[in-house]
C-alpha cells in the first residue's frame, strides 16, 4: 500500500464569481501524493469551474494556491502544464487520422538541435509510456482503430508528457463496459504507484467507493463534505451531494405491458451485426447490453435510418416498415437518443430553447410563420419536467453542462411525442439526482403508453430499470432475458462471450 506523504495540492478559501452567480464561495481542497481524489457534485455544483482554476483557463477572484506547499499563481494553461497539473476531460479532442505517437504530442514535439522534429525520441517516449501504463498498444496505430478505453490511455499518456504530477479525469468510464472499467481502475492504480496523484470526477458512486481514498463534495459552489472514502458510503454521499436524501435511484413504475409494437427480424449489415432478433412492446423498457463494439448502437442507427442495413425487416404495429432516413423514423413515431450529443443530439451554437424546438419546427409554424409563443411554452414545459438548468432562454446550448445537454436533447426528442423513444446511454455525465429524475421521467413515459429502449452500460441501471436485457457480444445477440429472473453475473458472461 502506498502512503500518502505529504499535501501536494492545497486550495484555501478560493472563490469565484460570475455575474449573477456564485460559482464556488470560500472552497477549500486538499489532495495529498499519492492520492485519488474523488470530485463530487452535482451538476452547477461548481466541479468544471474549480477545475479550469486549476488548469488556467480562470482564475479565482479570492483565495490561495500551493503545490507542494509553495503558493503559485496559475494565470494561464501553459502555466498549469508547467506546474505538473493535467486534465483529461470527458470529451477530450483526438484526431482520428492520426497515429497514437502523434495524438500524444500533438502541439509539443520533441525537436532536434536543428528544429527538425524527432521522430525517433518521440517513438521511444510513447513505447516508455504505453508500457508503464501496461498497454498493448503500439505508437503508429492510428486512433479511429482504437476502442474507446485504449483512447483513455492514449489521453492519460499524453497528460504524462508534460511530466503531470497532478492529473484531473473527467468522467474517465463513462463510455466504457464492465471491463474496460476495471483495466481503468488497474491504470489509476498504476499511476498513484508511480507518485502521481488523481483528482477523479465522476457521478458513479460505486466507482469512487471503489477506486478512490479520499472525496470532496461541493454543493452550489461550497464544500459540503471531505472525508477519507473508508468514512463515508453511497447514501451519505448522495445526501452531501443532493442536499436530501434520494431513497430511490431507479423509481421504476409498474406498468402493464401490452401488445408487440416493433418486431425486428434478421436485421443484417455486414462487418457490424447478424441474424437480430428481438421484439418491443408497449410500455416495456427493452435493455440492451454489450461490451464496447459488440454492436449494440450500431443496430440503433439502423433501426432509427443513419445507417441502411443489409437484409432483415422491419414491423412496426403490425406493419412493414420503410426507414430510409431519420426523417422516415421520426415520422413513424421512432426517435433516437445518441450518447454523442455533441455530434448528433444537439446544435451547440443554437439557443436551448430552440433545442428543445428543433425536431418540431413545422408543429409550431403557420404559413412558414415560428408560433414563439408555442416555442416557449413547449420548452418552458420540458424544461420543467427535466430540471434543465438554464439562465436564459437565448442562452447557447454547449455552455450547457453535460448533464443538461443530455437533458436539452431528450426533451428536444420528446417534442416529437414518439411511440418508439431509443436511449443510447442516456444518463451519461448526469448527476444522481438528475439519474433519478430521468428514470422516474421513463416511469411516466411508459405508464403514458410510450415504448423504450435503452443502451446502457451501468449494470445496476439495466436491472433498475428494464423489463427485459438483450445482450449483445461482438456482432451476435446472446441472449433475451427477463430482468427479474437473471443477475447481473449472467448478463457480464454472456456480454463477455461466455
Amino acid at each position: 500500500m502506498v502512503v500518502c506523504l505529504f499535501m501536494k495540492l492545497e486550495l484555501k478559501k478560493i472563490s469565484k464569481f460570475f455575474p449573477g452567480i456564485k460559482a464556488l464561495q470560500n472552497v477549500d481542497f486538499n489532495l495529498k501524493q499519492n492520492s485519488i481524489h474523488a470530485l463530487l457534485g452535482e451538476n452547477g455544483a461548481g466541479k468544471s469551474t474549480l477545475v479550469k482554476i486549476l488548469c488556467g483557463v480562470y482564475q479565482p477572484d479570492e483565495g490561495s494556491i500551493f503545490l507542494d506547499q509553495q503558493k503559485h499563481i496559475i494565470s494561464d494553461p501553459t502555466s498549469s502544464l508547467q506546474l505538473g497539473i493535467s486534465a483529461i476531460h470527458q470529451e477530450s479532442v483526438m484526431f482520428d487520422e492520426l497515429s497514437v505517437m502523434e495524438n500524444i504530442f500533438i502541439g509539443n514535439h520533441i525537436v532536434k538541435k536543428n528544429r527538425l522534429v524527432d521522430w525517433f525520441a518521440m517513438e521511444k517516449k510513447t513505447k516508455e509510456l504505453l508500457s508503464n501504463l501496461e498497454a498493448d498498444i503500439q505508437p503508429d496505430e492510428k486512433i479511429k482503430d482504437l476502442s474507446i478505453a485504449q483512447r483513455h490511455i492514449v489521453q492519460i499518456s499524453r497528460s504524462l508528457v508534460h511530466d503531470a504530477d497532478i492529473v484531473i479525469m473527467d468522467e474517465p468510464t463513462a463510455a466504457l463496459s464492465q471491463k474496460e472499467i476495471e483495466e481503468l481502475y488497474s491504470i489509476i492504480r498504476n499511476l498513484k504507484k508511480q507518485n502521481k496523484s488523481i483528482i477523479f470526477i465522476s457521478h458513479k458512486l460505486d466507482e469512487v467507493l471503489e477506486i478512490c481514498d479520499e472525496f470532496t463534495v461541493l454543493r452550489d459552489g461550497e464544500v459540503i463534505n471531505a472525508d477519507l472514502i473508508s468514512n463515508t458510503n453511497k447514501d451519505q454521499l448522495i445526501t452531501n451531494m443532493a442536499g436530501r436524501e434520494i431513497s430511490q435511484i431507479f423509481p421504476k413504475k409498474q406498468v402493464t405491458i401490452e401488445q408487440e409494437i416493433l418486431n425486428v427480424k434478421n436485421l443484417y449489415k455486414k462487418t457490424q451485426f447478424k441474424n437480430i432478433n428481438f421484439n418491443l412492446r408497449k410500455k416495456e423498457i427493452l435493455g440492451f447490453y454489450g461490451l464496447v463494439g459488440s454492436g449494440r448502437t450500431e443496430v440503433m442507427k439502423t433501426i432509427f435510418g443513419i445507417n441502411k442495413f443489409d437484409e432483415g425487416e422491419l414491423t412496426f404495429k403490425n406493419s412493414k416498415l420503410k426507414i430510409k432516413s431519420p426523417k422516415d423514423a421520426i415520422q413513424n413515431g421512432i426517435v433516437y437518443l445518441s450518447e454523442e450529443r455533441q455530434n448528433l443530439g444537439m446544435t451547440g451554437l443554437m439557443s436551448v430553447k430552440d433545442n428543445i424546438n428543433m425536431a418540431i419546427m413545422d408543429k409550431n409554424s403557420k404559413y412558414l410563420i415560428l408560433d414563439k409563443l408555442k416555442d416557449l411554452q413547449n420548452a418552458s414545459e420540458l424544461q420543467e419536467k427535466l430540471n434543465i438548468k438554464v439562465s436564459y432562454w437565448s442562452q447557447l446550448a454547449h455552455s450547457l453542462s453535460g448533464g443538461n445537454q443530455q437533458k436539452t436533447v431528450i426533451a428536444k426528442w420528446l417534442s416529437t411525442k414518439p411511440e418508439i423513444i431509443i436511449l443510447d446511454e442516456p444518463t451519461k455525465g448526469i448527476d444522481v439526482r438528475s439519474k433519478s429524475a430521468v428514470h422516474e421521467f421513463m416511469g411516466e413515459l411508459v405508464d403514458s403508453g410510450m415504448s423504450i429502449i435503452m443502451i446502457s452500460s451501468e449494470l445496476p441501471e439495466i436491472l433498475g430499470m428494464c423489463d427485459r436485457v438483450v445482450v449483445m457480444y461482438k456482432g451476435l445477440i446472446k441472449n433475451i432475458l427477463d430482468v427479474s429472473k437473471t443477475s447481473s453475473e449472467e448478463i457480464v458472461g454472456l456480454a463477455s462471450g461466455e
